[in-house]
């Protein structure tokens, strides 16, 4: 793949019960930073920084980030620098955040899913990531490992 991505999203609702919890019950904040956004259907925007198609698939880190808090801090979830490792065969996705220590953290996996691809644009439409042991973890053990989190759909605009 030679084409190079000019733009993209990431669009994810992360867990609708957890931002429920957080929101209504815990009486807590969802709070975005740095360019992601938060529409009024309760869907987080995050925006491409960075696409690298090659042989395995690709590989799309998305800028901002999402923070939940609850219970005084007590709760502390924060997502930031997403990145979704898209292989081309029938190994999977995963899906990482980068951790407040620079670290990379693969939260979630997910079941492949072919790309439509069309004028320009390349679309993943309806990914299930389920959550690994750290994942589960990064939740505060709240949900097991397994737990499906909120389909999210990732969207890139190629150049021509």
């Amino acid at each position: 793949m030679s084409r190079a991505a000019r733009r993209g999203v990431l669009r994810w609702q992360v867990k609708t019960s957890f931002v429920h919890y957080v929101r209504a019950i815990a009486a807590g904040t969802c709070e975005v930073a740095d360019g992601a956004e938060l529409d009024a259907d309760g869907v987080f925007q995050f925006p491409l920084t960075e696409a690298s198609p090659n042989a395995d698939g690709w590989s799309l880190r998305f800028g901002g980030g999402a923070r939940f808090s609850a219970h005084h801090g007590f709760l502390d979830v924060e997502l930031r620098g997403l990145e979704l490792t898209l292989p081309a065969d029938p190994r999977g996705g995963a899906l990482g955040v980068m951790t407040a220590r620079g670290d990379r953290l693969t939260i979630a996996t997910m079941a492949p899913v072919c790309p439509a691809e069309g004028n320009g644009v390349i679309r993943w439409i309806g990914l299930v990531p389920c959550l690994t042991d750290a994942g589960a973890e990064l939740f505060g053990g709240v949900y097991s490992p397994g737990s499906e989190l909120a389909p999210l759909d990732a969207l890139v605009l190629l150049d021509s």
